[in-house]
C-alpha cells in the first residue's frame, strides 16, 4: 500500500468547547480517508499521536449535517494549528499536530500556502 499523508488548517469549525471534532472538507473524506459524501456506512479509524506519543484511539466518522466529522484527541486549542497524518494502513493513521512558532508549523504553512487547495476556508493538500 502506497503511504498517502495530509496537511490541513485545523478551526474552530466546531465551536468553542467542542475543538476535537475535526470536519474536513468532503474532497478530503474521499481523496485521504476513501470515505465518500454519501457513503452509508462509516469506518472506525485507528489514530496514533506521535508527538507527543499517545495510545491508540479508535474513533467512528460520524455524519454530521452535509459533512462527516472525526473526533482527534490532540487538535485542542490553541489556533492556528496544522494537523499532518499519514495513512499507515487501512483505515490507520498517525498524526501531528503543529503551531507556531515550531520549524514544523513554518515548513507545513510555507507548503500549505504554495500548494494548497482552499476550500471552506481551510487549506489542505493531499501528497500521495
Amino acid at each position: 500500500m502506497q503511504s498517502k499523508e495530509l496537511l490541513m488548517d485545523l478551526t474552530n469549525e466546531q465551536g468553542a468547547g467542542r475543538e476535537t471534532q475535526v470536519q474536513p472538507p468532503s474532497d478530503v473524506w474521499e481523496q485521504f480517508f476513501g470515505v465518500r459524501k454519501d457513503a452509508s456506512s462509516r469506518p472506525t479509524l485507528r489514530l496514533v499521536r506521535k508527538k507527543p506519543q499517545s495510545e491508540p484511539e479508535q474513533r467512528k466518522v460520524v455524519k454530521h449535517h452535509h459533512n462527516h466529522t472525526i473526533e482527534i484527541g490532540g487538535a485542542t486549542l490553541p489556533r492556528p494549528a496544522i494537523l499532518r497524518m499519514r495513512q499507515i494502513g487501512i483505515n490507520s493513521f498517525e498524526y501531528w499536530i503543529y503551531r507556531p512558532p515550531s520549524k514544523e508549523y513554518r515548513h507545513c504553512n510555507l507548503v500549505l500556502d504554495n500548494l494548497a487547495t482552499d476550500t471552506e476556508d481551510r487549506r489542505w493538500l493531499v501528497i500521495g
